[in-house]
């Protein structure tokens, strides 16, 4: 595996990540929104914003492309599909997300 596509990987896994801290993030926001003296103000800014980065989080995690066969990582067809947006490896081709342990080179 080359340098090119560990990077692409990294890239999928931090969009990973980035979805599930937007996902945490509900929570803490939403409860800072309701302790402002203007709550339905607040609450509806918070929930656009929020609602807003989730899709757009969801949306680059959706179409990234698979560094090996460079078609959609998420996907067993043509078309993202949400229910694999958090399979271990590539729809298409079977590329592993976490690069694989050797624990002994010599064995390679």
């Amino acid at each position: 595996m080359t340098a090119e596509d560990n990077a692409a990987l990294g890239r999928i896994r931090w969009e990973r990540r980035w979805l599930l801290a937007w996902a945490i993030s509900a929570a803490p926001a939403l409860w800072a929104a309701w302790r402002t003296p203007h709550r339905g103000l607040a609450i509806a800014a918070v929930g656009l914003i929020w609602t807003a980065g989730v899709a757009l989080s969801l949306a680059r995690l959706l179409f990234a492309h698979c560094p090996r066969c460079g078609r959609l990582f998420h996907s067993a067809d043509a078309m993202p599909s949400v229910a694999k947006i958090f399979a271990p490896r590539c729809g298409q081709c079977g590329l592993r997300l976490k690069p694989e342990r050797i624990i002994y080179p010599s064995l390679e």
